[in-house]
């Protein structure tokens, strides 16, 4: 067996905003010790872009970088993010397949929140006899719900793109797994067999959220999906004040008033539509975690 535990930390990035909010991000974890596993950086740049020196030099007093530029020549959304997706992969899978470690796909709107974000992850990636191939925010079947009508699907369970992936994780995937988003589809295979891990650790946020979520110890990774990217992150690296690390109690409650006006808003628009996509993850990532602990209380119980 491998002693070899390094992490991958992949950044992806086409373009200037995404390289100013990576080096927001890298002045954050420069203020973090050093994680007990060897992690290094890959700088992913698009077809369309050319490797940041700027991202180079900042990553690099962080730990041993690398420069790739991605060749899979697709473009447009979600064809291109998903070519980079799979140019990554094949690059790990390539020069990292004796490591036991994984890949974290970080995108330029997710950021850590924890010092030992990193530590904490590798545990939990490490923490069963056999390793996932890869562990992230699980979202599940998220319904539209409408007055007189039938529910409708408007999303199909899955672990959010922005995840960890194992170095040979290419190597699991049949060539149809190339075939559309990304994630939607590597998860179908990976929890085929039985390696795609539920991560309460890598959790999605909001702009209203966000500053509450730095005071939660079980989160450590956070996604400001369909957020106003460069304001997330820059609530993600400005330091809790002191009022707020003296009301953090009071969290728990603000979360929970905040899902009630969120599920009284969607009641109120009928179910809403596909741009209230978020809040209807949240509802039902909120539904599953009550269900989940409940199930946990009573088997305690037992």
């Amino acid at each position: 067996m491998t002693n070899d535990r390094r992490n991958v930390v992949i950044l992806p990035y086409f373009c200037e905003d995404e390289v100013t909010r990576y080096l927001k991000i890298a002045d954050k974890l420069a203020t973090c010790p050093r994680p007990r596993e060897r992690c290094e950086f890959l700088l992913a740049a698009s077809p369309r872009t050319s490797t940041s020196q700027r991202l180079l030099e900042a990553y690099s007093c962080l730990g041993n970088t690398t420069a790739f530029q991605c060749p899979t020549q697709i473009f447009g959304y979600p064809e291109g993010p998903t070519a980079m997706f799979w140019d990554c992969m094949d690059f790990l899978s390539e020069h990292y397949a004796d490591s036991s470690g994984f890949g974290l796909w970080l995108e330029s709107d997710m950021a850590p929140t924890q010092p030992d974000w990193l530590d904490r992850l590798s545990e939990e990636w490490h923490s069963e006899p056999e390793k996932p191939i890869m562990m992230g925010c699980f979202v599940p079947d998220v319904y539209r719900k409408r007055l007189f009508k039938r529910p409708r699907l408007i999303l199909d369970h899955h672990i959010n793109g922005g995840a960890c992936y194992a170095m040979d994780f290419a190597r699991h995937m049949p060539v149809s797994a190339r075939e559309g988003c990304f994630d939607m589809i590597v998860y179908r295979y990976a929890h085929e067999l039985g390696r795609a891990k539920r991560s309460r650790q890598i959790a999605f946020s909001t702009n209203r959220r966000i500053r509450r979520d730095l005071s939660d110890r079980s989160k450590v990774l956070v996604h400001g999906f369909q957020q106003d990217k460069d304001r997330f992150i820059d609530q993600c690296v400005a330091p809790l004040t002191e009022i707020e690390k003296a009301t953090a109690l009071l969290n728990p409650v603000l979360d929970r008033w905040e899902s009630f006006k969120r599920t009284a808003r969607i009641r109120l628009k009928n179910g809403g539509n596909h741009r209230d996509t978020l809040d209807n993850v949240l509802l039902a990532q909120r539904k599953l975690e009550v269900s989940d602990n409940r199930s946990t209380r009573i088997h305690r119980v037992a």
